[in-house]
């Protein structure tokens, strides 16, 4: 007979019992909600010594599906402290260096839908674009396994005596210096990333007509269009105006106006692939974006203002 999966908050008690027999008597242990992007809400689990705060964070969400999906709790609950030893033995756990000083170079951008972040947004500085938000980072470390930052908070900000529009500015210095734009064909940029629009999705024409802008890791890259010059780039290379589908937050798609989609034709496959494809923490937007290369200007076409129009600006 098939034995039963454990529910959540079954999964969640045994695995704490197996790390208690596992970690030394001077580990603690705390499980802690955590609100993430598009007010998504996980359970971070954290390892710490009284004399160090600093843990990462294992969200028992994940660990509950790779359960579902087969692995043994025993496996999990050794693959976290293997984590938390690899984590306590190196340099990352390490306090982070706050200072304005230390950080300035390191500020970036990202975005985020802006009515799904409400809560978040209560409590960090912003600049609305669209029906999104300019949110702020601190990279802390960034290397070949993924991106280690921390969100900038209003108290951050004012500690360091700056405004939203310097954070801004700082930003808009590093963001592209420290992860540079990327523009490929969808063909070229499925052979290193896994992108949320399959080619299956769409009806290709011969040709090579779909590409890919994001950043040059493929993580947050969807904030590439604030870039300076981006999208005029963009234009010059395909000849001609053209849409961006928000992929998820980390790449947009871009689709060449005279492909001849109908932008209710775009907001359907948007719509569509965001419910069926798109991780909830990674949702960037339902709307359609048309950029005209002639007045260098963007225009947001979605199912409650078919035709509100913007710019590159901050307004």
């Amino acid at each position: 007979m098939k034995k039963s999966k454990l529910s959540y908050e079954e999964f969640v008690s045994r695995l704490r019992c197996r790390l208690y027999e596992i970690i030394p008597e001077d580990l603690n242990m705390e499980v802690n909600p955590v609100l993430k992007n598009n007010s998504v809400h996980l359970d971070s689990l954290i390892l710490f010594r009284d004399s160090c705060g600093c843990s990462p964070s294992f969200y028992l969400q994940d660990y509950y599906n790779r359960y579902i999906h087969g692995e043994d709790i025993d496996v999990l609950a050794e693959s976290i402290y293997d984590r938390w030893m690899e984590f306590a033995d190196g340099s990352e756990n390490m306090i982070p260096d706050l200072s304005f000083e230390h950080c300035h170079d390191f500020i970036v951008y990202r975005l985020v839908n802006a009515s799904k972040n409400n809560e978040i947004l209560k409590g960090i500085p912003y600049i609305p674009f669209f029906d999104l938000a300019i949110v702020f980072y601190y990279v802390i470390n960034s290397d070949i396994n993924g991106i280690q930052s921390l969100r900038i908070t209003t108290a951050i900000m004012e500690r360091w005596g700056l405004t939203t529009q310097e954070l801004f500015d700082l930003a808009q210095e590093n963001t592209p210096r420290l992860f540079p734009e990327s523009f490929r064909t969808m063909q070229d940029y499925a052979k290193q990333f896994t992108c949320s629009y399959g080619v299956s999705d769409i009806d290709l024409p011969p040709e090579q007509s779909l590409y890919i802008l994001t950043n040059s890791n493929g993580i947050n890259g969807a904030s590439v269009w604030l870039y300076p010059g981006v999208l005029d780039k963009v234009g010059e290379q395909l000849g001609e105006h053209f849409y961006i589908l928000p992929s998820s937050t980390h790449e947009l798609l871009i689709i060449r106006e005279q492909l001849g989609f109908a932008p209710p034709e775009l907001l359907r496959m948007v719509f569509h692939v965001n419910r069926e494809c798109v991780d909830p923490e990674e949702f960037l937007s339902d709307n359609v974006y048309y950029y005209d290369t002639e007045k260098k200007a963007l225009k947001m076409i979605s199912t409650d203002d078919p035709a509100q129009n913007g710019t590159l600006q901050n307004e």
